[in-house]
């Protein structure tokens, strides 16, 4: 088949809806299946290739104005499809959905990765809740019109899909997303990193810096955790806009001195954090979360999770088995959820070699990609008739 990948962002722009579609996009051409992904050429300083041929996939960036979370290009249109067996998009946001949604004669999959809202912080200051409510409003009405035009809408887990007020109202394939476990073991074999070299005290965050990660409810939770285990040390890797305030906030505490930053990481770094640390921690607060590719990245490396109990990402780790769940926004619940794991080494081994195997056996790409190609055949058949 030949699949057009319509996405908003895509690398350099990093995030989970990116990572999905690339490793998607690799997976569905290693079966022999041209793919060619279409997205917005932002951020214009990262001076990325208009167009590109890599890891088996074509690539076209087009110009772009890159608004809030909203990227507008003038550039697309229709004719860049013709030839295509099926279109996949992805939202949000829904400007692609939008330009494609009743004017195609081939069949056009949509992923619905979450549901649009803000979040209740920037920069450290609370947002209006009717602002909020605005916002979700508005975007989940505009979903509601586009959506009924699409041939079929792929969800990434059913827990979120039955508590979206988008995607409840619509006929949905739940299919997770994959990761390709085998480059974290070809690092961790790289680098020798066996199980002596797990810090049972080291604690990590990795991710953007952003209030809707939930990264002040860690920060919040430390001198709770410290009280128990004194020695504990955390890692806090990734870039984003609440830096500055999360920072202001360590110092305010007085406890820098336990906290190690780091920024942007490459794969092996990324792998090395993982594979060296007690316990991954994944505390994010809202909607904007669906999945949470992070959690997948941690159980490869044999490492537990501490998620917030919200839909979608209380469905991708099993709670008691290869991690905890905790109540969201709940420092005290959070920390202690990390002093039972760092005060338990031989629960945290025996959490992260269960992770581990659900990796192997549910979130593995030969599996989801069956599904992905069964979607298809089904809405190239429907087109027939």
């Amino acid at each position: 088949m030949k699949i057009a990948m319509l996405v908003p962002y895509f690398f350099p722009h990093f995030g989970g809806t990116e990572k999905y579609v690339k490793d998607l996009s690799i997976e569905l051409a290693n079966r022999g299946h041209e793919v060619t992904v279409i997205s917005n050429n932002v951020p214009k300083e990262a001076n990325a290739p208009k167009e590109e041929f890599s890891d088996g996939i074509r690539i076209k960036r087009l110009d772009a104005i890159n608004l809030v979370y909203l990227p507008i290009s003038f550039q697309f249109n229709l004719k860049m499809l013709d030839g295509f067996d099926v279109v996949h998009t992805h939202c949000p946001p829904f400007g692609f959905v939008r330009a494609v949604r009743d004017r195609l004669k081939i069949p056009h999959v949509v992923t619905y990765h979450c549901d649009t809202t803000m979040s209740e912080k920037f920069l450290g200051i609370k947002m209006p809740k009717f602002v909020i409510k605005g916002v979700e409003l508005f975007t989940n009405l505009y979903a509601k019109l586009i959506l009924p035009k699409v041939d079929a809408i792929i969800t990434t887990t059913e827990s979120y899909a039955a508590t979206s007020p988008v995607m409840k109202h619509f006929p949905h394939y739940a299919i997770p997303i994959g990761i390709h476990y085998e480059l974290f073991d070809a690092s961790r074999q790289k680098q020798n990193l066996t199980d002596e070299k797990r810090d049972s005290k080291k604690v990590l965050f990795l991710g953007r810096l952003a209030a809707n990660k939930g990264i002040d409810y860690l920060v919040h939770a430390i001198p709770i955790v410290l009280k128990e285990v004194p020695d504990a040390k955390f890692v806090i890797c990734g870039e984003g806009e609440e830096k500055q305030y999360i920072e202001s906030y360590i110092d305010k505490i007085g406890v820098r001195k336990h906290i190690e930053f780091r920024g942007k990481v490459n794969l092996d770094e990324m792998v090395e954090l993982y594979s060296t640390s007690a316990v991954f921690v994944f505390p994010s607060i809202n909607r904007l979360e669906a999945f949470g590719i992070v959690q997948l990245e941690a159980m490869s490396c044999y490492t537990p999770v501490i998620a917030s109990d919200i839909p979608g990402v209380n469905n991708v780790m099993e709670n008691g088995k290869s991690g905890l769940l905790v109540k969201p926004r709940d420092p005290d619940s959070l920390a202690q959820a990390i002093i039972k794991v760092l005060k338990n080494p031989e629960m945290a081994r025996e959490m992260g070699r269960y992770g581990r195997k659900l990796v192997e056996e549910k979130y593995n790409w030969k599996s989801i990609g069956d599904k992905i190609e069964e979607v298809y055949k089904i809405v190239l058949e429907r087109k027939k008739l």
